[in-house]
């Protein structure tokens, strides 16, 4: 197991952005494939608008990348390790 970050105000701005079931919605998506804005407000029934403010604050974590394909912009995961931490999060809610 990892050592704990001392770093606990970037740990806390990292559980901020984790913290609005919109973002979890999104990194999910994004968990089984790389999505586009468009994609993903069809998906999760969000305006655009909406959507992308959402992915702001998760670019601004570092949570997401994005990845200009034409006229779209499509996003994936940073790192697939968050993945894991959602999912421990969950498990503890459903215990």
């Amino acid at each position: 197991m990892g050592q704990i970050t001392e770093d606990y105000e970037t740990l806390a701005d990292l559980f901020r952005a984790l913290a609005h079931p919109v973002r979890l919605s999104i990194l999910g998506r994004t968990f089984e494939g790389e999505f586009c804005v468009q994609d993903l407000g069809e998906h999760l029934d969000r305006s655009q608008p909406n959507i992308s403010q959402h992915l702001a604050v998760l670019r601004e974590r570092g949570l997401v990348i994005a990845e200009r394909k034409g006229r779209r912009v499509c996003y994936r995961p940073a790192d697939p390790r968050i993945a894991e931490v959602i999912r421990l999060a969950s498990e503890t809610v459903s215990d």
